[in-house]
């Protein structure tokens, strides 16, 4: 629905929706708190229909490299902004992950989807297996030795369990520029029907370690500091956990974009690989008790570009 002054967007779920239903209940928290979603004008439960105040279509990702979208247009500006607009996005997006964490559980309650559910060891386990299934086995056509495949089965057991063990938060799961909009010159929140508990690390590093964007380094490292200053963190233990979290995250992307691209024929994700690879790299080159996994991730990761 459009006019000239207010437009609205039709969301059509698949199966009817209730008071308790994922969107409905995350949605109820956020407003709760005072996150920037869009208003709910109408809902009809039985068709699994929402009307939503429309946010427009410009994500955060567009606005700060518009030609990112492979293929799409970048209208006048084919460049992406300045170094300065990023920081300031992006401090945006970070003083939001803080107002999520610092208020989100109290709003709660306790038969909310996000009370309920929580990215724990057994998801992060179905996440790493998957990536073993659709990317290893499935994109690349990897065949592990029965050595290799044992200690990639303990990394994957040691992983999850790493990212389990940390303090969970309320968190959107799905944190990065393609679901934050930039609405009247500051940032929308939209995607957020998964939000459940997970580690306090996770959002910041699916905002840092998005595999759809090509950070400097120096950037990441600024804001992840930033992360850690606003929530009253150590530096160093944060680092580490958003190091652990961000790989974790990074090679469950990996699984999607090959389930995605085999599976589903959307090969278009595919473009996403080199970013993600890129950071599992970089992390686990950071650490010395990843040399021995490291070594078998070499050989199935694609080649590195020069």
């Amino acid at each position: 629905m459009r006019g000239r002054t207010r437009s609205a967007v039709l969301m059509i779920n698949p199966e009817p929706l209730s008071a308790c239903s994922p969107l409905l209940t995350n949605h109820r928290i956020l407003e709760t708190i005072r996150a920037p979603v869009p208003k709910i004008l109408a809902i009809d439960e039985p068709s699994g229909s929402i009307l939503y105040k429309d946010f427009g279509d410009l994500t955060l990702q567009k606005r700060l490299v518009p030609a990112v979208l492979r293929g799409g247009r970048s209208g006048k500006r084919s460049g992406p902004a300045p170094i300065g607009i990023w920081r300031r996005f992006y401090l945006q997006a970070i003083d939001l992950i803080v107002l999520l964490q610092s208020k989100g559980v109290a709003a709660m309650r306790k038969d909310d989807f996000a009370a309920r559910h929580a990215l724990d060891k057994e998801r992060f386990l179905f996440e790493l297996d998957h990536f073993h299934r659709h990317f290893v086995r499935g994109l690349r056509r990897f065949r592990p030795s029965q050595p290799d495949e044992a200690l990639l089965r303990s990394f994957y057991a040691d992983l999850a369990g790493a990212c389990d063990a940390m303090p969970r938060v309320y968190c959107h799961r799905d944190y990065m520029s393609r679901n934050l909009m930039v609405v009247r010159g500051g940032l929308g929140l939209i995607d957020y029907q998964d939000a459940r508990m997970g580690p306090y690390t996770y959002d910041p590093a699916s905002l840092l370690r998005d595999s759809s964007l090509l950070f400097e380094e120096d950037f990441v490292q600024e804001m992840v500091g930033c992360v850690a200053e606003r929530l009253d963190q150590g530096i160093e233990e944060f680092r580490l956990d958003f190091d652990i979290v961000g790989l974790e995250r990074n090679i469950k992307e990996l699984g999607t974009f090959a389930y995605l691209a085999t599976e589903r024929g959307m090969t278009g994700y595919l473009e996403f690989v080199p970013g993600a690879a890129a950071s599992v790299r970089r992390t686990m080159r950071r650490y010395p008790a990843y040399d021995r996994i490291y070594s078998i991730f070499d050989r199935i990761l694609p080649p590195e570009t020069r």
